[in-house]
C-alpha cells in the first residue's frame, strides 16, 4: 500500500461552511464546500460578466453601425426613387414635348405637300420631286419666285428623327418650337401667295382658245376684204373648219355674249387683272352673260359670221383695254 509522502500527510484538508438559518427556526441547513470554491465561482463570475460586457458592447456599437446603415440606405433609396420619379417627369415632358413638335412637323410636311402639288411637282418612289408638265410650265415663268419662297422654308420633316434620345443629347425645345413656328407661318404665307399665283395664271388667257393654222397675226395688214388698203388687226386668226370647238383661253366672267358687226357673233371673257379676252365671227356660242368658265371651257365653235371672207376664230387680248400680241401670252 501507498503511503503519502510526509507533507501531504500531515496537511489539513481547508473547507468551509455555509449556513443558512431561516427566520421561522426551522432547521438551519450547513454546506462545506472547498475554500478554493467561491474564488473560482467568482472568477468565473466576473469572467461571465465581462465577456457578457464586451459582447453587449460589440453588439451595441454592430447594432448602431447596422441602424446608421439602415438609415444611409434609406436615405439613398428615397433619393433615387425621388431622382427616378423626377426622370419619369422628365421623361413624360419630353414625351409631350416630341409628339407637339411631331405634329407641327406633320403640319409643315402636309404644307410643303400642298405647295408641292399645288406647283404640280409630285414625289416619286424614292422621295424626290420630279416636275409635271403643268409645273415646267408654272415654274418656268415663276421659278425665282419660288426659289425665293423655298429656301425660307427647312424640310424638317425628311430629316426627322423617329423619337426622342434622352440619354444622348438634349433639344433646345423652346428655340426648336421657336423655329418650327416661324416656318410654318412662312409656308403658310407661301401657300396663300401660291394660291394667288395660281388664280392669276389660271386666269392669264394664255391657253390656245381653237385648233387650226394661224391665217393672220397682230399687227398692220393687207385688208382681207379690199386689198388696196392697209389695217391695224388687234387680235390672230385661227382657221378651221366650221364648228370648231371654241375654248375659253382662261378663267373667268362672261360679259358679252351676242352679235356684233363685223365681229359677227363674238362672246368677250373678263379675267381679272387687267385681263379680257374676245372670241369673233363664231358660229354658234354656247355661253351666256354672266357665266363663269374656266380655262378650256367650251364656249363656242368656230363659224364666219360678221365680215369674215373664210371659217376661222377672231381672238383678241386686251391688257387693261388695251390690245397685246396673243402670241406673246399663249403657251
Amino acid at each position: 500500500m501507498l503511503k503519502k509522502p510526509p507533507h501531504l500527510a500531515h496537511r489539513k484538508k481547508s473547507r468551509m461552511t455555509l449556513m443558512l438559518v431561516p427566520n421561522d427556526a426551522k432547521k438551519i441547513r450547513q454546506f462545506t464546500c472547498p475554500t478554493w470554491l467561491p474564488g473560482m465561482l467568482s472568477g468565473v463570475l466576473v469572467l461571465t460578466l465581462t465577456l457578457l460586457s464586451v459582447s453587449t458592447a460589440r453588439f451595441s456599437n454592430q447594432l448602431e453601425h447596422t441602424q446608421q446603415a439602415l438609415i444611409a440606405e434609406k436615405i439613398t433609396v428615397a433619393e433615387l426613387t425621388e431622382e427616378n420619379h423626377r426622370h419619369q417627369q422628365e421623361i413624360v415632358t419630353l414625351t409631350d414635348q416630341f409628339h407637339e413638335i411631331d405634329g407641327r412637323l406633320s403640319m409643315l410636311s402636309e404644307l410643303e405637300n400642298k405647295v408641292l402639288h399645288m406647283v404640280g411637282l409630285e414625289t416619286d418612289s424614292s422621295g424626290e420631286e420630279t416636275l409635271t408638265e403643268t409645273g415646267e410650265d408654272l415654274l418656268s415663268s415663276e421659278e425665282d419666285y419660288f426659289s425665293r419662297q423655298f429656301l425660307l422654308v427647312t424640310r424638317s420633316s425628311d430629316s426627322r428623327s423617329q423619337g426622342p434620345v434622352y440619354d444622348t443629347y438634349e433639344v433646345d425645345v423652346a428655340h426648336l418650337s421657336e423655329l418650327i413656328e416661324s416656318q410654318t407661318t412662312s409656308m403658310i404665307q407661301l401657300v396663300d401667295d401660291v394660291e394667288k399665283q395660281l388664280d392669276y395664271l389660271d386666269a392669264q388667257p394664255n391657253k390656245w382658245p381653237a385648233s387650226g393654222r394661224i391665217s393672220s397675226r397682230f399687227g398692220y395688214r393687207v385688208s382681207p376684204t379690199n386689198r388696196r388698203r392697209t389695217e391695224f388687226h388687234q387680235g390672230l386668226d385661227i382657221a378651221n373648219n366650221s364648228g370648231t370647238s371654241i375654248i375659253a383661253a382662261g378663267s373667268g366672267v362672261v360679259t358679252y355674249s351676242g352679235y356684233n358687226g363685223g365681229y359677227g357673233r363674238m362672246i368677250i371673257i373678263s379675267h381679272g387683272y387687267g385681263y379680257t379676252s374676245v372670241y369673233a365671227h363664231n358660229s354658234q356660242n354656247l355661253v351666256e352673260v354672266g357665266d363663269r368658265v374656266e380655262k378650256g371651257d367650251l364656249i363656242g365653235r368656230m363659224g364666219r359670221t360678221g365680215r369674215a371672207t373664210g371659217s376661222h376664230l377672231h381672238f383678241e387680248v386686251r391688257v387693261h383695254g388695251e390690245p397685246v400680241d396673243p402670241l406673246t401670252i399663249l403657251q
